[in-house]
């Protein structure tokens, strides 16, 4: 028998065929309601009956948009028989490699008004706008029904940044701990995971790293120490990791460190004339700074012991008002570690 199919009319439309020897004449008029997929015809016998079954989808379309590269969407199709016949569902496939379907164990049969349900997932591989189908294939007729899938995706942009590229200790003694912050920063369009946190060398380490998920423009600050137990100059790595095992970030580190001095700094400040919580007291190397926070005090006195032989030390401090709130810095002061 020759004709021709109309899947996706929404009038009835008909297709006469030229009349060849050895061929019998025949046309068909297809029609294509909303949801539903419904085929009739008649031959040179005759008319011919429907076939009874007749497939309904709920929803009738499936919209996947503004999907992320990478990440997958999934939705719930109904697919009803509303025919008087029973349908078995022998095969669905799909037009794209980005579209998968699951939750449905073929073939299955499905009786009058009843119906199988089935889960299409969208995971584009790549930025895209184009259209696809999900073609079910039933013992009604040998063309499939026909279900369209709109799909568009964006570009993810996944990205850590780090308030230092690279991070020096200097004038750590041995014995000593030398200690440094260093701000991260999610600075892409979507929510990131930092899984771990690891530094290689055997004086550097990251206490209290835990894994840590950023919204974007969210930041979170990391301490990284450095603990010399030999005199000289060392160098390590700090790796920030995600949840695929791979690096985020990596910051190369490296720190100098000396002989500790029997030697103390006493520090003596002017108390604040309001009253405060306490006291917060930062060193760095360099009168510029940067300061790194060594320790809080209750009193305006403080005392730093394990310092390199021969090297001079700055000092800041600021008070902490009853809500954890700290003023500016002090003006700094310096003292020099004498020899021996």
């Amino acid at each position: 028998m020759v004709g021709t199919r109309f899947s996706k009319c929404l009038q009835c439309k008909s297709l006469a065929k030229v009349l060849l020897p050895g061929l019998v004449l025949s046309s068909f008029v297809g029609q294509l309601a909303a949801g539903r997929s419904v085929t009739k015809g008649t031959t040179a016998a005759g008319p011919v009956a429907p076939p009874e079954a007749v497939v309904e989808f709920t929803p009738d379309a499936v919209t996947f948009q503004d999907v992320p590269v990478g990440d997958t969407y999934s939705q719930t199709v109904r697919i009803t028989n509303l025919g008087e016949r029973i349908l078995q569902i022998k095969k669905i496939s799909t037009s794209s490699a980005d579209l998968q379907i699951t939750g449905i164990l073929l073939p299955v049969v499905v009786a009058h008004g009843t119906s199988e349900r089935f889960t299409i997932s969208f995971r584009p591989k790549g930025e895209s706008h184009k259209d696809g189908e999900v073609s079910i294939f039933t013992s009604s007729a040998d063309a499939p029904v026909v279900l369209m899938v709109r799909t568009s995706t964006v570009k993810v942009q996944t990205e850590l940044a780090a308030s230092e590229a690279a991070i020096d200790f200097e004038d750590v003694a041995v014995g000593g701990v030398g200690k440094h912050e260093v701000a991260l920063t999610n600075s892409g369009t979507r929510d990131l995971t930092i899984a771990g946190m690891s530094a290689t060398g055997a004086a550097f380490s990251v206490p209290g790293a835990t894994a840590v998920r950023l919204t974007p423009g969210q930041s979170v600050s990391v301490e990284v120490n450095f603990a010399p137990k030999s005199a000289g100059r060392q160098n390590g790595q700090l790796t920030i990791s995600g949840t695929d095992g791979g690096p985020l970030v990596l910051i190369p580190l490296a720190g100098t460190s000396a002989e500790s001095s029997r030697s103390a700094v006493r520090l003596n400040w002017e108390e604040s004339p309001v009253t405060v919580a306490g006291y917060v007291v930062y060193r760095s190397a360099e009168s510029s700074g940067p300061y790194t926070r060594i320790s809080e005090a209750a009193t305006s006195e403080f005392v730093d012991t394990g310092l390199a032989v021969g090297h001079t030390y700055y000092y800041v401090v600021t008070s902490l008002n009853a809500d954890q709130v700290e003023s500016e810095y002090s003006s700094p002061i310096s003292a020099t570690v004498p020899e021996g």
